[in-house]
């Protein structure tokens, strides 16, 4: 085994690979980014090396300087973790030729399944069933887009994680798509290669963990179920899946095929699409640890990091496909810096993980209170339960949900819970389009409880010094019939509210509340809350809400400010104009692209006019609630007496 390992990644999976390493007594190094100098892989890594500044193409995608630190640090081998340069031929190559242990699969392995073209034509070889699309010249995608018909699927050649990755209904989208899908891919892998697919209407995404050795071995860990989905991005997994004992044996059959075809060391994932009839359709190979490896490890009682340390250093695996048990059921749970309110915007800003479950696993990047930066993923934690069955795994995940106190920004925490009580989710009546069909059904309530301002204001009130005021201290209080009133307005999620409190009176609020360790005791309830100056995190009912008092709220509700200033609604970095000062726009035609935590984000202009004036370049980074662009209305015109 050797005895140093650099870890090219961050956030949580840099704490999971950190945590086997020091187990297994090797020094774990890490690279940071000017974002990350913080950050719990940091502080827990035994040596740390800056790497640049926080966009991903000057630190965590240059190679060059990531090689540079391991020379530096005098590592053996280095772990790429998943994302990033994980399934980068270039960097494994250039990692041995600098004479470390890439830890991932041969580079003959990397070249033939990292290309998810390449992949294809291989599953086809052998005889297992592929879906139809095409994986040729670029330059022909829109004729091959009208031979295969729609609605199809565009995808990114390299990578995964659903970057890089649109489904497109017909002809007329399908330049924006393609467009779109080729920015996200050349910024989140470096190559802005794209594929095409038929789309398999409402399948479930099933995914087979395998894992070889340099001696020949080859096993499969049993099957994953991947099949809750929200536009392609995994939120739920599960293990083991509700398929059939034979069909899950054919799929584990095809896997091992495929991976001994190839010669396949390492950890490796043979994707595929199931349809309503059972018939199952190879999708490609990811040649990497998943983000969904804990759900295997928890059925298991294996490490899976530690495997690939054992591989990588030339043992052989630790068990026969015999010795390989599975025990009970286990679900994985993605909790999302995001706002399920606003589309799942993703959120960036400071963060407290107040209370986290007792029994549960809770993989994380971040200190219990921490920020989350744009520059990244917006992946708060992930929550994985094991259960004897899955009713009772489920119940666990519920349970954990209730449990986890998380402050200062909006998540999909609540969306997380709707998805665990829904009925379909319960008795698996799900596919990959489910979410996406029924988020109306799944999506948070909007309203916001009276009990949620009471409580600010309280919370508020009761931080205050306890001496005797005055009508005179400041212009909210002043003095009716003897009694004091204070009046407060909050801001939250844009709707505005004003309460007024009387001091002195029979029904005096203050005589049934009383703040304590962060929390504040009210009418038989518990709130948990986070004060930062005048802005209040609190959480009622296992919803997280944020107020701030009316007058801090952003320059968009100021009086004053033309309507037509465009603002972000994010903090993220312009990749694309799409006007030109002067020019003539309608409402909601595209006018920007903002990318923010490696997505996407179309601003569209607001009204009919005209571009005035455009703030920012591409390439510039802007925050949340700035203006980026000042679009004139379209003049009326009048008719009258020249």
């Amino acid at each position: 085994m050797f005895k140093s390992v650099l870890i090219a990644n961050r956030g949580e999976i840099a704490c999971r690979i950190i945590r086997t390493a020091q187990h297994l007594g090797i020094k774990a190094v890490v690279v940071y980014s000017e974002a990350d100098e913080e950050s719990l892989s940091v502080q827990r890594a035994d040596e740390a090396y800056a790497i640049g500044p926080a966009p991903v193409s000057e630190s965590y995608l240059n190679i060059s300087t990531i090689l540079e630190v391991a020379q530096k640090a005098k590592v053996e081998a280095i772990h790429p973790g998943y994302g990033f340069l994980a399934e980068n031929e270039i960097f494994a190559s250039e990692c041995r030729k600098a004479g470390f242990i890439f830890i991932g699969p041969s580079l003959k392995n990397l070249k033939q399944m990292g290309s998810k073209s390449e992949a294809k034509a291989i599953a086809r070889r052998l005889g297992i069933p592929v879906i139809p699309g095409y994986e040729g010249d670029q330059n022909q995608l829109v004729q091959e887009s009208k031979r295969l018909g729609y609605p199809l699927m565009i995808k990114a050649t390299f990578g995964g994680g659903g970057k890089g990755m649109r489904r497109v209904d017909s002809q007329n989208t399908f330049q924006e798509a393609l467009n779109a899908c080729k920015r996200e891919a050349l910024s989140s892998f470096g190559n802005d290669e794209v594929l095409l697919e038929k789309c398999i209407l409402s399948p479930r995404h099933i995914e087979v963990q395998i894992f070889g050795d340099t001696h020949g071995n080859l096993v499969h860990l049993f099957e994953r179920d991947c099949s809750l989905q929200r536009r392609h991005q995994k939120v739920i997994e599960e293990t083991p899946s509700a398929l059939p004992a034979s069909l899950k044996e054919k799929l584990f059959q095809m896997a091992l095929q495929l991976g001994k075809a190839i010669h396949y060391e390492g950890a490796g994932t043979v994707e595929f699409l199931v349809d309503k009839t059972q018939n199952f359709y190879f999708m490609e190979m990811n040649t990497r640890l998943q983000v969904e490896h804990p759900i295997t490890e928890s059925i298991t009682g294996l490490d899976l990091v530690e495997w690939q340390f054992r591989v990588a250093s030339g043992e052989k695996l630790l068990l026969s496909q015999e010795q390989i048990t599975s025990h009970g059921h286990a679900i994985e749970l993605r909790l999302y810096a995001e706002d399920p309110h606003q589309d799942f915007k993703p959120m960036s800003g400071d963060i407290w993980l107040k209370e986290c479950p007792q029994e549960a696993r809770i993989d994380t990047g971040l200190h219990p209170i921490d920020v989350i930066t744009p520059y990244y993923d917006p992946l708060i934690a992930k929550l994985i339960v094991r259960g004897e069955n899955r009713s009772d795994a489920f119940y666990k995940a519920k349970l954990a949900l209730e449990e986890w106190e998380i402050l200062g920004l909006k998540t999909n925490a609540s969306f997380l819970k709707k998805l665990v009580n829904h009925s379909d989710v319960l008795e698996n009546r799900i596919d990959v389009d489910y979410i996406d069909d029924h988020l109306e059904d799944l999506a948070p309530s909007l309203e916001i409880p009276e009990e949620v301002y009471v409580a600010a204001s309280l919370i508020t009130l009761l931080s205050e010094p306890q001496e005797p005021l005055t009508p005179w201290e400041d212009h909210h209080q002043w003095r009716i019939e003897g009694y004091e009133t204070r009046t407060l307005e909050w801001n939250c999620e844009e709707k505005i509210k004003s309460l007024s409190f009387v001091y002195g009176s029979k029904e005096w609020e203050f005589l049934h509340a009383h703040l304590m360790d962060n929390t504040l005791f009210f009418r038989q309830e518990k709130i948990p809350f986070w004060k930062r100056e005048k802005t209040i995190s609190l959480i009622h009912h296992g919803e997280t809400y944020n107020l701030f008092p009316h007058e801090l709220t952003f320059i968009c509700s100021h009086k004053g400010v033309n309507e037509s200033h465009l603002k972000a609604p994010m903090t993220g970095k312009v990749s694309l104009v799409l006007v030109k000062e002067g020019e003539t726009v309608q409402k909601d035609q595209p006018v920007l692209i903002l990318e923010a935590m490696k997505m996407e984000h179309m601003m569209t202009s607001p009204m009919n006019g005209k571009v005035k004036k455009t703030f920012y370049r591409v390439g510039d980074v802007v925050k949340e609630g700035v203006e980026v662009m000042d679009i004139a209305a379209e003049e009326e015109r009048t008719d009258g007496p020249a």
